[in-house]
């Protein structure tokens, strides 16, 4: 029976033959509701394996996370049809790294523009664009020809809700900053548009192969009103968030990839 499978031994152990390999933070390991489980909805003869875990940094890829990715790369690399991508959220989500790439106090700033701390985000983005080249490359070692599948979240609503209480990804450190009420959901889908530029720019770099940028920003309403429908929380869609993200955006580009 196929499956999806949240870490390399379990699929070992099942003799899985994964068609997708999924690595990434918590849009893939969210356990209200994540992408690989939406997107399975449409694959269900076929096997899935999600590396990576909830928190996890594009930054992490090299070091916290490399034995796990290396073990699903060198076990199911070379046969799997495809690599999909989540990274670049938790590089930003958090006080801890939110508050290095805008300034202390932001108060009086009338554009997003003017939040952000000398050469941010390009410094941010630059650094992501290494982290996904890496391990792309390490990718392509075992398997030159399946293209990797890169997406971009979606518009957030820094509302303060986590999953259980209150989060400290998005609001509290703009909370911290002073940025203007006015600007903060702006502040936030200004950068994942820099991520899919950086995204787009990464694609044409020809030693990474065959990479499929999708644009998943936007899919989700933009009404502040629906906002419980769509959000689980300030980060994370709902269920059905997801599900429209991925019959929408992900799942049709799988379907032109993945054969029976």
């Amino acid at each position: 029976m196929s499956g999806i499978y949240w870490g390399t031994p379990g699929a070992l152990n099942a003799g899985a033959n994964p068609s997708v390999i999924f690595l990434g933070d918590s849009w893939f390991w969210y356990p209200a509701g994540n992408l690989p489980l939406a997107i399975h909805q449409s694959f269900d003869s076929h096997d899935f394996l999600v590396v990576g875990r909830n928190g996890a940094e594009a930054a992490e890829w090299k070091d916290k996370y490399r034995k796990d990715i290396d073990t699903a790369f060198n076990l199911y690399g070379n046969t799997t049809q495809a690599l999909v991508l989540s990274g670049g959220g938790n590089d930003v989500a958090g006080s801890a790294d939110f508050l290095k790439i805008i300034n202390a106090n932001c108060s009086k700033a009338t554009t997003v523009k003017a939040c952000y701390q000398p050469g941010q985000p390009e410094s941010l983005m630059s650094g992501l664009y290494g982290h996904f080249k890496s391990v792309i490359l390490k990718f392509r070692a075992r398997n030159p020809d399946a293209p990797v599948l890169l997406h971009n979240y979606d518009n957030a609503w820094p509302t303060g809700k986590g999953f259980f209480g209150p989060a400290d990804w998005l609001k509290a450190p703009m909370s911290a900053a002073k940025v203007p009420q006015d600007l903060r959901r702006d502040l936030f889908k200004d950068l994942i548009q820099k991520l899919h530029e950086m995204q787009k720019s990464l694609a044409k770099d020809k030693s990474v192969g065959n990479v499929v940028v999708i644009k998943t920003a936007g899919t989700l309403p933009d009404d502040k009103n629906q906002t419980t429908s769509w959000w689980a929380n300030e980060l994370h869609p709902t269920m059905k968030g997801f599900q429209l993200i991925a019959d929408k955006k992900i799942t049709p580009q799988l379907k032109k990839i993945i054969t029976t």
